[in-house]
């Protein structure tokens, strides 16, 4: 599909008085080319057919994305360590989603299933302002965010600074490091701003603990524990758009599974909307699937409450590539329902905190009800038991005051009048920690009968100083009037708890959430209570070891790097094969050692149930201590550097070779230096051999007086034979007896043909 152009200028456009309405009826669409005999699919229609399988392990798959805000502690909170961008959305295929909530299209960023890209914050009443004006590098970044009232409506102040809080761009500049945004985050933090921070009174805590406690602790959207298992488990998998697209081509072998390299998607064949809708669908039944296991290990250790992440069916309240989950994640959904009725366990969802409804803009308004459609569908399908549906609500924020309060709210009931009732009865209302405090807050819900939930954590950052002050015992004033707007719809009262980062001073540092947190608010002891916190479930077993918790004993330290609850690959270790011409010499005793050794080794191990991969084994270990995540995972491989002067094994091996070779050089040298010496005459030293070994005494004629005149002559005269003289011919024999002996016999023949015989002699002169 051809990519839509963005545009800016919607966002400029509009004034105070009036937000602009583009009508979409007008807009450009290039379709996807179908094959002739194939009609589209109508948008939220569902286009099962038959499943394709697919990896769905992000560690396998690189198109499998972990959703963003299930990451975090929670849709609308940041961590230590996070550059602060509490207003911006993250990116979708290298996009921000603030760009796309002013496009023709107004769509989300990815896998936020449609969360509206709109948030408008200004000061709040009773707060202190800060001044207007920042110093250095934060005039620079905030430059271009800046505008005038008369320009732009949606321009609120965030800590007294102006800026377009409708969707801030993302700035190019920013580091993506946590230390490097620690940095950026001191730099902008505005000199004023700290003094005020540092000059605030000190919190006013309660001395209450809820102890016994009888409530239930929950955590959001995650498990740590079971996300870096073998294979993960979690239910927040999510995809670009741009894989739906590529998915509506089929394979290059359709036989065989998708690979990350080898079998990719082949865009020359013709796309099949109703195949990549097949592709996103099945991720988010993978995700449902998942949410079984994750209750059955809460069960577990003591854990009975838990939200779903909204990205659980990616891009389900898109506008455009949105889907209905009924028909085709009915009985999923039905079979998760069954099992946390079952166990009587809670669960509630938190759309994101771009989901507005006293936006002055149709297209957020209309994007935020489809999302609450989607979550309202999701809980639906579960079909719990009524209590447990009753108390299956949709967490959301007022959202943004665009500069005027009273209109903000005016809109909101205006809008929520419009939703279905079945949405109504589901949604509840959080006081946030940007624009609405609770004083703020709780007379709407009183008003419209929704709901309240009292987040402790944005109490801390934003209330009215003229009627309360921070920290958590003047709060407790409040809980009969918020606890009375649950009691009226028969839920189950909730609420949130979290800890700003140790070193956070300035308000806007203070949103981050801790990893953990330290203690218990002052809420009743039967309370449902939510810990938003990074370390997710770990920050559950943390308040349980130190408060000693129902179920504090049901868990204990991870052994860093090993899991014992999983089905690793096994394979029998190779025999070593019994060297030739070697054999071994050992005992009787040694050697039936040797074989039951041999015979233990061959055994695999047990082979854990399905049902308890990744539980944590019989002894329960799942908690890892804080900051000790990497204990989840295998232990990183680390390669040592070595001295260019140490020995290797390979410098050892050319070192063996080489002086073997020098070896073999010197004694090649020898043998040439001896092959010099030795007389080049070879018949004769092979004669003088075989003369030597068949040698024989025999009979010496009397000389006769002739033979003794010439005596002289026949000395003189070269002998008949080669045998030489006694010296030349002894040391011609220690010469032949130093040289090695030859290795390859001589032949008989070359033997027969030379004899010494005198007879033989005789005939020859003749």
């Amino acid at each position: 599909m051809a990519k839509r152009k963005r545009s800016s200028v919607a966002a400029a456009s509009p004034t105070a008085k009036e937000a602009p309405v583009l009508d979409r009826g007008k807009m450009r669409r290039t379709d996807v080319p179908l094959p002739p005999n194939m009609t589209k699919p109508s948008r939220r229609q569902s286009a099962r057919g038959v499943s394709t399988a697919i990896t769905t392990d992000p560690n396998a798959n690189p198109d499998i994305l972990d959703g963003v805000m299930a990451l975090r502690a929670s849709p609308d909170g940041h961590e230590c360590g996070e550059a602060e961008t509490h207003l911006k959305p993250p990116l979708a295929n290298g996009v921000s989603a603030a760009s796309d909530a002013i496009t023709e299209q107004n769509t989300p960023s990815t896998g936020l299933n449609g969360e509206v890209i709109s948030s408008t914050v200004s000061n709040v009443k009773g707060a202190a302002s800060a001044p207007a004006a920042k110093k250095g590098k934060s005039k620079k970044l905030d430059a271009q965010h800046v505008k005038t009232e008369d320009e732009e409506s949606n321009i609120g102040t965030v800590n007294g600074a102006k800026r377009n809080v409708t969707g801030p761009a993302v700035v190019a500049d920013v580091p993506r490091d946590a230390e490097a945004a620690d940095e950026l985050d001191a730099e902008n933090e505005d000199e004023a701003e700290v003094k005020e921070a540092l000059s605030r009174p000190p919190p006013v805590n309660s001395e209450y603990l809820p102890l016994p406690w009888k409530g239930r602790l929950g955590y959001a959207c995650l498990n740590t524990y079971l996300r870096n298992a073998n294979p993960p488990v979690f239910s927040s998998r999510t995809c670009r758009i741009a894989s739906i697209l590529e998915h509506r081509h089929p394979l290059k072998d359709p036989s065989q599974p998708e690979h990350a390299t080898k079998n990719r998607p082949d865009r020359d064949q013709p796309a099949d909307i109703a195949r990549g809708q097949r592709y996103v669908e099945e991720l988010g039944l993978t995700n449902a699937r998942d949410i079984i296991k994750m209750v059955r290990w809460n069960d577990k250790y003591g854990i009975k409450f838990m939200r779903l992440s909204s990205e659980m069916f990616p891009f389900a309240s898109h506008d455009e590539y949105g889907y209905k989950l009924k028909p085709f994640a009915e009985e999923t959904l039905r079979e998760v329902g069954e099992v946390i009725a079952q166990l009587g366990h809670r669960v509630t969802t938190h759309p994101g905190q771009f989901t507005q409804l006293g936006s002055p803009r149709k297209q957020v308004i209309d994007n935020a009800i489809r999302d609450l459609e989607y979550h309202d569908e999701l809980l639906s399908l579960l079909e719990l038991p009524p209590q447990q549906d009753r108390d299956a609500v949709m967490i959301l924020h007022l959202g943004g005051a665009y500069g005027d309060k009273p209109a903000a709210i005016a809109r909101f009931k205006e809008n929520y009048a419009k939703l279905p009732q079945s949405v109504k009865n589901r949604l509840v209302l959080e006081n946030d920690d940007v624009v609405w405090s609770v004083h703020e807050l709780l007379p709407l819900c009183q008003e419209l009968n929704i709901p309240m939930v009292l987040d402790f954590h944005h109490h801390n950052i934003i209330f009215d100083e003229t009627q309360i002050r921070e920290g958590t015992k003047d709060i407790m004033d409040l809980f009969p009037a918020i606890l009375e707007t649950w009691k009226k719809k028969g839920i189950t009262p909730k609420m949130h708890y979290s800890e700003s980062c140790p070193p956070a001073i300035t308000r806007t540092s203070r949103r981050k959430h801790s990893p953990r947190v330290m203690t218990i608010p002052p809420c009743p002891d039967t309370m449902d209570l939510m810990i938003e916190a990074k370390d997710k479930e770990q920050a559950v077993f943390e308040l349980m070891r130190t408060f000693k918790l129902p179920g504090f004993d049901t868990f204990n330290d991870v052994l860093p790097h090993t899991r014992q609850d999983e089905n690793k690959p096994w394979k029998p270790k190779p025999k070593k094969a019994a060297k030739k011409g070697k054999k071994k010499k050992m005992d009787d005793l040694e050697d039936l050692d040797a074989k039951l050794e041999e015979a233990e080794e061959d055994v695999p191990p047990p082979l854990i149930p399905e049902a308890e991969v990744g539980m944590g084994g019989p002894e329960g270990r799942v908690y890892w201590p804080p900051g000790m995540e990497d204990w989840l995972r295998p232990p990183k491989r680390i390669i040592k550097k070595k001295d260019e002067g140490a020995a290797t094994p390979a410098k050892k091996k050319r070192k063996t070779a080489g002086a073997a070779g020098d070896e073999a050089s010197v004694a090649s040298e020898h043998a040439a230096i001896d092959e010099v010496r030795t007389p080049a005459k070879k018949t004769a030293s092979k004669r003088a051999a075989s003369s030597t070994k068949k040698k024989t005494p025999k009979s010496v004629p009397t000389p006769s007086a002739s033979d003794e005149d010439e005596g002289d002559d026949h000395l003189s005269s070269p002998p008949l034979s080669d045998l030489g003289s006694e010296d030349e011919g002894s040391a011609a024999v220690q010469k032949r007896a130093a040289r090695p002996a030859p290795t390859r016999k001589k032949s008989g023949r070359a033997t027969a043909r030379v004899s010494y015989k005198e007879e033989d002699a005789d005939e020859m002169s003749v």
